[in-house]
């Protein structure tokens, strides 16, 4: 017994393709990627460096904050 026509089968599918694209884009949008300015930022209020040194530390050290901060406090002892 079929409970599907090959009609609504489609538009189910298209639906599901619709809200899967949706969370991806959801979850992208969420991500900050390494080295944006919301990354830098954070870096600045938490060490107090300037920005051109976070941006150096980002692309550096990547997303690996705790090494982040263990940098930017030995650029604040070198200061």
């Amino acid at each position: 017994m079929k409970f599907w026509n090959a009609h609504s089968q489609r538009s189910f599918m298209l639906s599901q393709q619709r809200v899967a694209e949706m969370q991806r884009k959801a979850n992208e949008a969420s991500r900050v990627a390494k080295g944006q300015d919301l990354e830098v930022e954070h870096l600045v209020e938490l060490t107090e460096i300037d920005p051109k040194q976070a941006r150096t530390l980002l692309r550096r050290h990547g997303a690996d904050w705790p090494k982040l901060k263990d940098e930017a406090e030995a650029l604040k002892k070198e200061d």
